[in-house]
């Protein structure tokens, strides 16, 4: 099944919300990219390297773009410090355990490269399973799999821990989501 409409205009609002914290010209890691990897080909020539790592994409898509089937839960295939931007669309809330992929993050991510994070507020979920058991919702966007949300000043102590800067937290769309954005010293 592909993604619904309604799971494009979310993913766009969440595209909307962190693309200004992308430099032109960037090397940009996408974990938990999704099917099609929009993000990446919605930033276009804008970047200047764009590779998607998710568990869900098919060796063929990959073959196809910059992307790898990959578990991110379990170690990034790549290398120290070769991007500018780690993005997380709506990966958090995913993860049952977020610290080691966070801490891969901060690994792959060049000096006074940032981390942008999205993800949704618990409230939203059970509109969410109401949404998929109707049709409006894909089951691609794994809504059934949430796991719980680490409140935001957990996630900055977190963060910090793994020494990263924390430099924006703010919600958006009606307070339903939360865009994070954090750095690693330069």
């Amino acid at each position: 099944m592909a993604y619904t409409a309604f799971d494009r205009f979310v993913a766009w609002c969440r595209f909307r919300a962190a693309r200004p914290y992308v430099r032109r010209h960037a090397r940009v890691c996408d974990l938990g990219c999704g099917l099609g990897s929009h993000f990446l080909r919605w930033l276009g020539p804008r970047i200047s390297l764009g590779v998607g790592l998710d568990v869900q994409v098919s060796g063929a898509e990959a073959r196809a773009q910059r992307v790898v089937v990959s578990d991110i839960t379990r170690g990034l295939p790549i290398r120290s410090g070769q991007f500018d931007h780690v993005v997380m669309l709506a990966v958090l809330e995913h993860l049952a355990e977020p610290e080691g992929v966070l801490q891969e993050a901060y690994r792959i991510l060049a000096p006074g490269g940032s981390l942008i994070m999205t993800w949704p507020n618990a409230a939203v979920d059970p509109v969410l399973h109401v949404c998929r058991r109707l049709g409006i919702v894909s089951p691609e966007m794994e809504s059934d799999k949430h796991e719980r949300r680490v409140p935001p000043e957990e996630l900055r102590a977190m963060l910090r821990e793994i020494l990263f800067e924390v430099a924006v937290h703010r919600t958006f769309e009606c307070r339903l989501n939360n865009l994070l954005v954090a750095y690693k010293a330069g």
